[in-house]
């Protein structure tokens, strides 16, 4: 009797944890607040700060109850956001002579990008991506490409200089058949928020009543 009383109490316990809803507004001290939809988390920064960051929503996660006052933190990973829309396509271009040309399609317009083209014949190329420039010229031998995307700049998350983002975006390996000589990539998904945004795996907030403390800030509920 006494073992049916607490596995009773330990499922009325798990269910009413499990159904706990944190959905709400809650705000910190320096002014930027947490949003909760659901399974959403969203951290979004002071308005003013928009003339530092090209978005106000620096965080977007989904969260799980783990324990009564722990919650965690997942955002989707940066190379599946990367994929999403990426489009590869290879031509022949009878105008360019002994050369194949690379050419870039981003939307990000922040700052330049620095892209490192990586060649099976371990030379690297460097272009300084901007809306002037993208593209460059690989030697016509090249049989396979990778590339790297990076801005030129970082802008901390924190005052004492933090970053919570990704430091550079890899690519997979291509290939580059004899009968091409033309390759355009699209990545529509690296826009201006791509690399300021937080992409968070596995993290911590503590929850009790109405307050959230995640990276070390007090974030109290909205009545």
């Amino acid at each position: 009797m006494k073992k049916n009383v607490i596995l009773l109490f330990s499922f009325f316990y798990s269910f009413s944890f499990g159904q706990k809803d944190l959905s709400g507004v809650y705000y910190g001290s320096s002014g930027g607040k947490i949003e909760i939809k659901g399974n959403e988390f969203y951290f979004i920064v002071p308005s003013y700060c928009v003339s530092v960051y090209s978005n106000d929503t620096l965080a977007k996660c989904t969260l799980k109850l783990v324990d009564f006052n722990l919650i965690e933190l997942n955002s989707v990973p940066a190379y599946v956001i990367a994929h999403q829309g990426l489009k590869v396509e290879k031509f022949y271009d009878s105008t360019i002579k002994d050369s194949i040309k690379i050419s870039f399609s981003i939307p990000y317009n922040w700052h330049n990008l620095e892209i490192l083209v990586f060649t099976d014949t371990n030379k690297t190329f460097r272009l300084n991506y901007s809306s002037n420039n993208k593209e460059l010229f690989l030697p016509r031998n090249t049989r396979t490409i990778d590339f790297s995307i990076s801005p030129v700049m970082y802008t901390p998350h924190s005052p004492d200089g933090l970053y919570f983002g990704v430091l550079y975006y890899p690519s997979v390996e291509y290939t580059i058949e004899n009968k091409y000589n033309h390759i355009s990539i699209d990545i529509p998904s690296i826009d201006n928020a791509f690399f300021e945004r937080y992409y968070i795996k596995g993290e911590y907030a503590k929850v009790s009543n109405d307050t959230i403390i995640w990276k070390g800030k007090i974030f109290i509920k909205q009545k």
